[in-house]
Formats: C-alpha cells, sequence, structure tokens
C-alpha cells in the first residue's frame, strides 16, 4: 500500500512539472511572437519613414535649389545696379570737368595761309562749333584761347593742367608742297598719357573721316609737339584739311563742311568718354 502511494505521488509530481515546463514554453512562445510582432511593426515604420524622407527629399532639393536662384538673382541684380550707379556716377563726373578745345594758333600768328584763307580763323571756326556741340549734349568745354587772341602754346597746355582738364584736343589746319595732297591726320604726343591719347587721337580721326568722307592719312604720336606733350590729360592734335589743296580749302571755308569736322570731332570725344555710345 505504501509503494501504491508513493507511486501515484511520483505520478502526481511528474504532471506538475510537465505541467509547469508546458506553462513555462507557453510563455516563452508568447513572448517570442510579441517580440517578432513589434520588431516586425518596427521594421515596418522605419521603411514608411524612408519613403516618406525619399518622397520629401525632391522637394526639400527643389526648395533648396529655388532659394539658391532667388538669391543668385539678387546677387545678381544688385551688382548691377552698383555697375549702373558707378557707371552714373564716373560719367557725371567727367562731364563735370572741363574739355579744352585749343584753336590753333591765332592773333600775330597766323598758322599757314593760302589765297588770303588764314589757318588761324578756320581753326577758330571750326574750335567754336566743337565747344557748342558739347556743352548741347551735357559737357563743360572751354576754349584754350578766346577771339583772336595769341596763347603761347606753354600757356594752353599749363590753362588744362591747372583746371584738371578731362581732354585736350587742337585743331589746326596742314599744308604741303604738293598740291593735290588732302586729307585728315592727328597726332598724339608721348607724355605719360600717351596710351590714352592715342586712343582718344584714333576716334576722333575715325568719326571725324566717317562724318566728312576726306581722306584718312596719318594717326602717329610726336614727342615735339608742345600742346599735347606738356598737357597732363589724354591729348590730340587734329590736322583737319591741307589749305595747300584748292578743293579742300574751299571746303573748309563753308560752315556746313566745318560743321561736319566739329561732328566728327564731337562724336570721337563721346566714344572715348563712353565706348558704349558708339554700340
Amino acid at each position: 500500500m505504501y509503494k501504491r502511494a508513493r507511486r501515484r505521488y511520483r505520478a502526481r509530481g511528474r504532471d506538475e512539472r510537465r505541467k509547469k515546463a508546458l506553462r513555462t514554453a507557453v510563455w516563452i512562445l508568447m513572448i517570442v511572437c510579441i517580440m517578432t510582432v513589434c520588431m516586425v511593426m518596427a521594421m515596418k515604420t522605419k521603411a514608411s519613414q524612408a519613403v516618406a524622407a525619399e518622397a520629401k527629399a525632391p522637394e526639400t532639393v527643389l526648395a533648396g535649389r529655388k532659394e539658391s536662384v532667388i538669391i543668385a538673382a539678387r546677387d545678381t541684380a544688385s551688382k548691377l545696379l552698383r555697375v549702373g550707379e558707378a557707371s552714373k556716377a564716373r560719367l557725371e563726373e567727367e562731364a563735370a570737368r572741363v574739355i579744352v578745345i585749343d584753336a590753333g594758333h591765332g592773333g600775330m600768328d597766323g598758322g599757314c595761309v593760302f589765297d588770303g584763307v588764314l589757318e588761324k580763323d578756320i581753326n577758330r571756326q571750326i574750335a567754336g562749333e566743337v565747344v557748342r556741340k558739347l556743352r548741347d549734349r551735357g559737357y563743360k568745354a572751354e576754349l584754350a584761347r578766346q577771339g583772336d587772341d595769341y596763347v603761347e602754346k606753354i600757356d594752353r597746355a599749363a590753362y588744362a593742367n591747372r583746371n584738371n582738364a578731362l581732354l585736350y584736343v587742337s585743331i589746326h589746319q596742314n599744308s604741303c608742297e604738293y598740291a593735290e595732297v588732302s586729307g585728315i591726320e592727328t597726332w598724339y604726343g608721348a607724355n605719360r598719357a600717351s596710351a590714352e591719347s592715342r586712343r582718344l587721337a584714333a576716334l576722333i580721326q575715325q568719326e571725324t573721316v566717317d562724318s566728312t568722307g576726306a581722306v584718312s592719312r596719318e594717326l602717329a604720336s610726336d614727342s615735339e609737339l608742345c600742346v599735347i606733350n606738356k598737357s597732363h590729360m589724354p591729348a590730340c592734335l587734329i590736322e583737319t584739311g591741307f589749305l595747300s589743296n584748292k578743293d579742300e580749302r574751299e571746303k573748309l571755308c563753308t560752315p556746313a563742311y566745318r560743321e561736319r569736322i566739329a561732328e566728327g570731332i564731337v562724336r570721337g570725344i563721346e566714344r572715348y568718354l563712353d565706348p558704349d555710345a558708339g554700340a
């Protein structure tokens, strides 16, 4: 009897252990299932966030690019405005400085004379027209000599230097032992402003030839010409025609032809001061 009771007790013990092991296994299984579900949900959430981020990224990139373009456009507009203001200020400053127009010779110095036509008179008439046209365009322009006064060459250059002149242009007539020679020559100095003087001379030569239809002769440097070498600013000397040539002399005696010469000189000056003026 004792043995049978012990066997029953052992049987019950084995049953309890089985139940306990089963419960433990069930709990473990439940925990594993819960963990698996959580991992799956976490992976799905992460994947959704990644997709959303990818979908949003182009919008962010485009927004960034748009902002960059706007900023760049503003910067460009600002730079152009500053350049425009600087250019305007430069032109206003230049317009405030005097342009000296020198009518060559004068007074007791008549220059070359042919058939009663004096160079000094033709020079003065052309120079006066140049000054008038420059003033009409808003520039400050003055004559190096007034009326038929005689002024020493060195004093003409000194006048321009004292007034911090913007440019100096001397107007003359030419002559030659060969009566058939005609045309326009322009000379520039060999002083410290020679590079700019050459550009000024070239533009005045070109525009005056275009305006008159005259022959284009020399564009050259000369270190002996006083007024264009003693002046500190860009300067040139234009020989607008040959009084020794009958046809050219007759043209130079007409107001219409002198006006065309003056217009060419002024256009050359304008192109020098504002390169866009000839565009």
